[in-house]
């Protein structure tokens, strides 16, 4: 039988991970916004263009979120967990090796926001489901929190970085720490799928009207 100690390191650990796979979708952009000139020389491009990578990530992460949640009901919330930071860790990989702005908004927006769309549902059902009614509250609250962090810590750490070495480092950064949450993710008490079915005609409606709404 665990004790006391080992339960609440267990949960300090589910929440590190679920917490650490928020920290990561608000990071790059907000690294981004204190480099983009940085970014948009090296990459032979305009301010407006890396603007728009940051804009295009936002509205494919958004649009895709319900269907992303949905597919997670399917898989199970674990596994979209973890296939959502396959692609998004594909996506930074692709971005810190991105030789001009084409590649950068197939690695940055495309394929982030669609790993982002898989993950951020997926963190929701985790959480309620890795802590007690009791505890969920504050479990919610510091999985924001690192969110929150992110913004703050991202111009610092978009600074630093510009300045003594290179903005690629932050993307290659979150391969590492997508790594690194993939290496103890088993410890997440999953979601077991559901036998539902993808709803694809329903699915494309919801991100056109998605796309609509936020483009509006």
């Amino acid at each position: 039988m665990l004790s006391v100690r080992d339960s609440q390191a267990g949960s300090g650990l589910v929440l590190g991970v679920l917490a650490s796979g928020q920290f990561l979708m608000t990071l790059d952009s907000s690294v981004m916004n204190v480099s983009m000139a940085t970014v948009a020389a090296d990459l032979g491009t305009t301010i407006t263009g890396i603007q728009t990578a940051i804009t295009l990530y936002t509205l494919v992460m958004a649009s895709l979120m319900i269907t992303g949640g949905k597919v997670g009901t399917i898989m199970g919330r674990r596994r979209a967990f973890a296939l959502g930071l396959i692609i998004y860790a594909a996506g930074s990989l692709t971005t810190a090796l991105a030789p001009n702005l084409a590649v950068l908004l197939f690695g940055w927006s495309l394929l982030e926001g669609i790993g982002a769309a898989l993950i951020m549902p997926a963190i929701v059902s985790l959480v309620a489901a890795n802590f007690p009614q009791e505890r969920r509250a504050g479990a919610y609250g510091l999985v924001a929190a690192a969110g929150a962090m992110a913004v703050a810590a991202g111009p610092l750490i978009g600074g630093a970085v510009t300045t003594f070495a290179s903005w690629r480092y932050v993307f290659v950064g979150e391969v590492v720490i997508v790594l690194g949450i993939l290496l103890v993710l088993r410890k997440v008490e999953d979601v077991p799928a559901a036998k539902v079915r993808l709803d694809f005609v329903g699915s494309a409606l919801s991100i056109v009207g998605l796309l609509g709404v936020i483009a509006s």
